[in-house]
């Protein structure tokens, strides 16, 4: 066999065979393997995007509820303290300011 017999068999396989083709496609299935995983990742972080965002959602309404009752509290504290009286040995104990409550809640009522 002499050189050129070889060339021409090897480009022959080459070409026919689908070598330089081969070579292509492997190129092509590489990129289009890279683009499916570059759509998982994305896909699996807007799924972890969306959970966090309804999570956060009902931490922050649990949060507005706490609050809510927090000032519920405070305001039943300060009622408290507001009617306690002062008169600690006498027999008719009244609160201090029982006339001024009732104008409160007269206009808290409305």
């Amino acid at each position: 066999m002499d050189v050129t017999t070889l060339l021409t068999t090897l480009l022959t396989t080459l070409l026919s065979g689908g070598g330089i083709a081969g070579f292509m496609q492997y190129k092509q299935n590489k990129k289009a393997k890279e683009l499916e995983n570059d759509k998982t990742a994305s896909e699996q972080w807007r799924a972890l995007y969306e959970e966090q965002a309804k999570s956060a959602g009902s931490l922050r309404e649990k949060l507005h509820e706490a609050r809510e009752n927090l000032a519920k509290e405070k305001r039943q504290t300060l009622m408290c303290r507001f009617y306690v009286c002062e008169k600690l040995d006498c027999t008719s104990r009244e609160p201090p300011h029982a006339e001024i409550m009732k104008e409160f809640k007269q206009y808290s009522e409305k």
